[in-house]
């Protein structure tokens, strides 16, 4: 795996997992307990890839500035990442994310990616 591809998983795992753990914190709704048609309706790796490569905006209602929470994650992972390049890459690719329109106000990437082209 190259260093674009380490970038865009960060980036995909902290649009997915991270954005998950911390809808878990705040309800306390049962952390991974999505049923098999709410995971297959995510976007998967690849499709977040294609978006990201695409550069086309998805949803213009969700077209913004990256969110402060995802900034602060970006702030404290460049701070005690180890590498600086990698840290950066991740960033442009949330900063993309956001401007794609494919997070939603949840923090979380937008799911049925195919059907809002």
């Amino acid at each position: 795996m190259n260093i674009l591809e380490k970038s865009t998983f960060q980036a995909y795992t902290q649009l997915t997992l991270v954005a998950n753990f911390k809808k878990h914190l705040e309800t306390e709704e049962p952390f991974g307990n999505e049923s098999a048609s709410d995971m297959k309706n995510k976007i998967n790796f690849k499709e977040f890839q294609k978006a990201i490569q695409d550069n086309i905006v998805l949803n213009r209602d969700l077209k913004r500035e990256t969110s402060d929470f995802h900034k602060n994650i970006l702030e404290t992972r460049f701070i005690h990442g180890g590498n600086s390049l990698h840290e950066r890459t991740v960033s442009k690719m949330i900063d993309k994310a956001f401007h794609l329109g494919i997070v939603d106000h949840n923090e979380r990437l937008i799911a049925k990616y195919k059907e809002s082209i």
